[in-house]
């Protein structure tokens, strides 16, 4: 009845179907307005259709969700989303939306790595898995996961699922990575139980997972097991790790045998030894075995307390005694040295004697009372090298603070001295005279100087707080013996000590003997300084004064002499004097101070500008500022700058320079041109006999002193062409050239050595010529003086 009326619904369609073909269209579309209408529908959300690939079909995603059901089906399961883009002919984007919605959708199919999967596939996987399974005893998920083309993960969760089920078999608890069946897991234990049941000796869990092919995880399962049950006897050492070693308990019975033996023997166990016998923690072995006793763990070695009370009461005797022990020779020869040395500290630790020993060489334990006798060796060798440095230079030696303390001795006797002083002005003013009044201008500088001292010293006083702790911190390294030297004297005073001990002992000795020495210093400086009187001062003063005096009008002479000269000559000849005569003032300025710190040297033109700097570090601030800028102004250029601080600086000292009038400067200058001439006399040296005729030329023709250094010659000479005749000045300039011409040659030939024979030949005959001309030339240019001379007196 039924296939009646379904033929009766066919053939009615089929008639309507024709009665369409065979009827007259009414309107007509072509194929571009029907896309258009198409394309205007899908603007408008009106009709959701998707292009095909060649864009001659549109389908629904309807449509799409349906292909790729029945895609997937024909596939068995499993097909790549980038397959279904090929068969459908839609783009990949479409696909892929529609195979994320189709997996969100329905919870038998999920999408993995671009594949979708349903779960009629992933069972007849589990039923394939099942089957190797069976077959070998055990299936690794990674070869499963290269086989399939599957994740990992993925792969577990879905052979979970089904264990049990499709799968017979369990995964692994500790490695979920392996399958089991259980004829498999019994089958390994009855081989782990037979094999470890014969073993009799530590044995590596490696080897045997190597040798005999078990799984790791599966062996320390079984083995656990067998254990806790009792059925195997022994341990398993060092856990689940490469490291771990099979035990078995007649072994451990063995070893703990000989380990008691050793150690009740000898009092100490050794790490290496141990290790020998099998015990991979020797650590944790020793102190699960010896809970009860306190051994000591050194570097490799168990100590035990018979030892321990040994090295103590060597220790305690050579303190008690003041001499020194070597522990070493108490020890065992395993004992290494490092071994000793902590032993040897644990020992002081316990009693609380770090305070009154040294350690010397690791091992070698010094009392304090030994290192105090071997100090006071050298007590007085001290004192005769104290006293023999003192005769030397002093600037070197001694501190900020020494020079204070000096100068405060120093400034008592001055006081008590002026007192009497004060007495005898006061006398003198009542008397009235005025000779006494008049004639004390040397007294009365002195007088002003120590009452800048005595304010210097009250100023000072506020500070002496910071002034020790700057002495503190400022440390001189005066030299006392070298560690070589303190050897040599400890290796004869102690005959029994061995070259190790001597040796640190001296580095040890080094620094607290320096610092020791340095006292000494203190004590040598302060008795001399407190022994010393102020009896010449007043003599000091005036002879500085007219030192001092002198190079300042000489100074002012020379200044003179420079304007004559362009502005680069000016400054070559104003540094030249800035290093000579200005440097002597400012050595005799800087002595005369040093003297009061005992100081002084007793020729001033030795100090150099490091003494000057040192003596400027020991002066107080007041009267270092002044000297310091007067020390600057001899590295500057100008005479007039110098001139200026020199004159504060002389005011400060309490020395008043006089400025000479005509006769002096006349008598001054007098007394340099014969110094010149009489030098110019006894030379013979071509080039000093140019540079004193060239200066004593112009003193002679200008009337002006010049102090000149020898580059500037040829300026001088430029100077005199309008000053001396002409044929004196064409003399001159002939001997200057041969001049320069001896001089180049001389350097030639110094700096080329290996010049070829024939031109050394040539260049000796040129040189001997010249220096005969010179010999013939110079009683002439000297007589160009000589003759000026003889008529500048005439004319006068």
């Amino acid at each position: 009845m039924t296939m009646a009326a379904d033929w009766e619904e066919i053939r009615r369609l089929a008639a309507d179907f024709q009665r369409a073909q065979f009827a007259e269209t009414a309107q007509r579309l072509s194929e571009r307005n029907c896309i258009e209408i198409v394309t205007k529908l899908i603007a408008q959300k009106q009709l959701d259709v998707v292009y095909t690939l060649d864009g001659k079909e549109y389908i629904t995603p309807a449509q799409i969700g349906r292909e790729i059901r029945d895609e997937l089906y024909d596939h068995g399961g499993r097909i790549n989303v980038v397959d279904l883009h090929q068969i459908i002919n839609v783009d990949l984007v479409h696909i892929e939306s529609k195979a994320n919605e189709i997996a969100k959708s329905d919870q038998n199919i999920q999408l993995v790595l671009g594949q979708l999967i349903d779960e009629k596939y992933l069972d007849r996987l589990a039923e394939e898995v099942n089957d190797k399974l069976q077959e070998s005893g055990q299936v690794a998920i990674s070869e499963l996961c290269k086989a399939f083309d599957l994740p990992g993960d993925f792969l577990t969760e879905a052979l979970s699922q089904r264990l049990g089920r499709i799968i017979h078999g369990h995964l692994d608890r500790y490695d979920r990575g392996v399958l089991f069946t259980e004829a498999f897991v019994s089958r390994h234990k009855a081989r782990i139980r037979g094999l470890f049941s014969a073993v009799t000796r530590p044995t590596a869990m490696n080897s045997l997972i190597t040798k005999y092919g078990f799984q790791e995880h599966l062996l320390y399962s079984v083995i656990e097991e067998l254990v806790n049950s009792g059925r195997l006897k022994g341990t398993v050492v060092g856990g689940r790790q490469d490291k771990a070693v099979f035990i078995p308990d007649i072994y451990s019975k063995t070893q703990n045998n000989w380990v008691d033996s050793f150690f009740k023997q000898n009092g100490f166990l050794e790490m290496d030894a141990l290790s020998r016998l099998g015990i991979p923690d020797p650590v944790s072995y020793i102190k699960k075995r010896y809970k009860s006793k306190q051994l000591l763990l050194l570097n490799s070695v168990y100590v035990g307390q018979g030892i321990v009370d040994q090295i103590e009461a060597s220790v305690e005797d050579a303190i008690s005694s003041g001499t020194w022990t070597d522990i070493e020779p108490l020890l065992p020869s395993s004992f290494s040295v490092e071994d000793a040395a902590v032993l040897l500290q644990q020992v002081l630790r316990t009693l609380n004697k770090q305070s009154s020993v040294e350690i010397f060489c690791n091992t070698i334990v010094v009392s304090e009372k030994f290192i105090n006798h071997c100090a006071s060796l050298f007590d007085q060798l001290m004192h005769r090298k104290a006293e023999k440095e003192m005769t030397n230079n002093p600037v070197f030696l001694l501190t900020e603070e020494d020079l204070k303390q000096g100068s405060l001795v120093t400034e008592n006797a001055a006081m008590h001295k002026k007192d009497k002083k004060e007495e005898r002005r006061k006398k003198a003013s009542e008397g009235g005279g005025s000779l006494r009044s008049g004639g004390g201008s040397n007294a009365r500088e002195i007088r002003t100087r120590k009452t800048k001292k005595k304010g210097r010293k009250e100023d000072d006083s506020d500070e002496e707080a910071s002034a020790a702790a700057q002495s503190k911190n400022k440390q001189h390294t005066i030299p006392f013996m070298s560690q070589e030297e303190i050897e040599e004297v400890l290796t004869n005073h102690l005959q029994d000590c061995p070259d190790t001990l001597v040796a640190e002992l001296a580095e040890h000795l080094i620094r607290p003997l320096t610092k020791t020495y340095q006292e000494v210093m203190r004590s040598v400086f302060m008795s001399s300084t407190s022994s010393s009187s102020g009896s010449s001062r007043k003599q000091t003063v005036k002879d500085l004064k007219e030192e001092v005096s002198n190079i300042y009008n000489s100074i002012r002479l020379f200044e003179k002499g420079l304007k004559f000269f362009a502005d680069d000559t000016q400054v070559n000849l104003a540094r030249h004097l800035l290093r000579t005569v200005c440097t002597d003032a400012t050595n005799l300025i800087f002595n005369f101070l040093a003297a009061d710190l005992m100081l002084a040297v007793e020729d001033h033109s030795t100090i150099t500008n490091e003494v000057r700097n040192k003596i400027l570090s020991m002066l107080p601030e007041e009267t270092k500022s002044p000297l310091t800028k007067l020390n600057s102004s001899l590295n500057g250029k100008s005479i007039e700058d110098f001139i200026s601080v020199l004159d504060t600086v002389s005011e400060f000292c309490g020395i008043l320079l006089k400025k000479g009038d005509k006769k002096k400067e006349r008598q001054v200058m007098y007394q340099h041109r014969q110094a010149l001439m009489d030098q110019l006399k006894l030379t013979e040296d071509p080039a000093l006999v140019l540079h004193l005729t060239s200066v004593l030329l112009f003193q002679l023709s200008t009337h002006c002193m010049l102090n000149a250094p020898g580059r500037c010659v040829p300026q001088i000479i430029g100077f005199l062409s309008t000053k001396i005749p002409q044929d004196q000045y064409s003399l001159l300039i002939k001997y200057q050239g041969l001049v320069v011409k001896k001089l180049v040659g001389e350097n030639k030939r110094s700096g080329q050595e290996d010049e070829s024979t024939d031109n050394k030949q040539t260049e000796d005959a040129e040189a001997e010529v010249a220096r005969k001309e010179m010999l013939e030339l110079t009683p002439a240019v000297k007589d160009l003086v000589f003759r000026s001379r003889k008529t500048s007196l005439t004319e006068e």
